[in-house]
């Protein structure tokens, strides 16, 4: 086996530098809850978050494959174990008169009857299946880790989509109002051009903003279906379940910044991390078992029961058959079987720490990337509310203008067209702050591990192998 050894570390994630892109943001807040969506205060979303976690097939497709792993535990512990079985035979047979078979059945054909009890117990001296073992319970606690993954990314697409569709309801809104400017500025030119005050022009160019706004209110009137349908394939229901779901109604009041101890403590808290570190360690096992295969093996093997020839006397101490001892092998040459295997493992091992790595960096980005977001997007919001006090104030002026007989009404239309489009620019940066919130909890790690979860994969596990798992963690 010389030559052959692992050549990746795991980085260290405080020797990744992320001081100064942390600084700027609020510390100390918690890690989140593992219902951190409540934080929107929607009962509607709680509930379709609920309905994703029951009904969503790819989430039982990683229970399941959890459930798979608890089984091979069982199987690869199974051979660490003794095992003991039960052998019967026979058959008819004509015997030679040559050799040392006695009278009567010398020459003749009679029933040749044997029943053994067979142990075998391989001392496993080099921890050949010990290291399997430990590998397979690594595994498993990967894929339990890849569970709560896959859930997170589930609540989180469930709630960026929600997000999407409150923002769709505004834009609408403002839609309609546009809309309704738009028409009262084209039923004034047609009482113009009646008034004979107008001109046809007038009117055109008034009616061809009509047609565009409606096509817009029907866009965002898919927009609102699609993303239904979106909503309800996520959370494991028919498109009419999308139809169902009614205007968003968030309250949003939580604060957005980063916990203590980052990012050392995000490695203990994001499940994709988890997972890779626990393959890591399964690697890591998988190395041991093929380092052990250069190594003689020994098995104990006995066995014991009776043999005879013909029916009558198979029972009984004169047909009494027993044995035991070790077996033994050496391997001497295999063609570079067990060194390729064991370059295959080593390697597999360097690719796991390097997903692990990889993983960690674009962990301690995505943390980055959302404040760097949510700071942007404080500033824009906080712009985008003085333009809109402006803006109101000039619609007001403008409004009282017109009652005066100061100005004329498209004064006061151009007025509100100019707030509704920052009113448009405020829907957009508020969804965006509510998105990045949902995106900052996913990059923490969105929780930590749901018990209940967890003790009903080891429950399924147990009614699928009937075997207490417990005992081999």
């Amino acid at each position: 086996m010389s030559g052959i050894f692992p050549v990746s570390q795991t980085k260290n994630a405080n020797a990744l530098k992320a001081e100064k892109a942390f600084s700027s943001a609020e510390k100390n807040v918690t890690w989140p809850e593992e219902s951190w969506w409540e934080s929107y205060h929607d009962p509607q979303l709680d509930q379709l978050i609920r309905q994703t976690i029951s009904g969503n097939p790819s989430l039982r497709i990683a229970e399941n494959r959890a459930t798979l792993a608890q089984a091979y535990i069982v199987g690869a512990h199974a051979a660490l174990l003794p095992s003991v079985g039960v052998d019967a035979s026979t058959g008819l047979e004509r015997f030679t008169a040559r050799q040392f078979v006695p009278a009567p059945w010398a020459g003749h054909a009679d029933w040749n009857n044997q029943i053994t009890t067979n142990l075998a117990y391989d001392l496993d001296l080099w921890g050949s299946k010990q290291s399997v073992w430990k590998g397979y319970i690594d595994e498993a606690k990967a894929s339990q880790a890849e569970v709560q993954q896959v859930k997170l990314s589930l609540i989180t697409a469930v709630v960026r989509n929600y997000i999407e569709l409150s923002i769709a309801y505004e834009l609408r809104d403002i839609a309609n109002e546009r809309l309704s400017l738009r028409e009262k500025n084209f039923a004034i030119a047609q009482r113009a051009l009646t008034g004979g005050i107008g001109t046809e022009i007038n009117m055109i160019e008034a009616e061809i903003p009509l047609s565009t706004i409606r096509g817009q209110v029907e866009i965002i009137n898919k927009r609102i279906v699609l993303i239904g349908n979106q909503i309800s394939a996520i959370s494991g229901q028919g498109p009419d379940a999308g139809l169902e779901i009614t205007r968003p109604k968030m309250i949003f009041n939580a604060s957005i910044g980063l916990p203590s101890l980052l990012p050392a403590n995000l490695i203990g808290r994001r499940p994709d991390l988890l997972a890779n570190r626990w393959r890591i360690k399964a690697a890591a096992n998988d190395i041991e078992s093929a380092k052990a295969d250069f190594y003689p093996n020994i098995n104990l093997l006995a066995f014991v029961g009776f043999q005879a020839l013909g029916f009558s006397q198979v029972i009984g101490n004169s047909s009494l058959i027993a044995g035991v001892g070790p077996a033994i092998s050496l391997p001497i040459f295999d063609g570079g079987r067990r060194r390729g295997n064991l370059s295959v493992k080593t390697a597999e091992y360097d690719i796991a720490v390097e997903k692990y790595n990889a993983t960690l960096i674009n962990a301690l980005q995505d943390v980055s990337s959302q404040l760097v977001i949510f700071q942007s997007n404080a500033k824009q919001i906080s712009e985008v509310e003085i333009g809109l006090a402006l803006l109101k104030k000039s619609s007001a002026l403008a409004e009282k203008s017109y009652q005066a007989g100061l100005e004329n009404y498209q004064k006061v239309i151009d007025a509100k067209v100019n707030l509704l489009a920052q009113r448009e620019l405020e829907a957009y940066l508020q969804g965006e702050r509510l998105g990045v919130y949902a995106e900052l909890m996913q990059s923490l790690g969105g929780g930590i591990f749901d018990e209940e979860s967890n003790r009903r994969l080891h429950e399924r596990a147990k009614s699928v192998i009937n075997v207490d798992l417990g005992t081999h963690s």
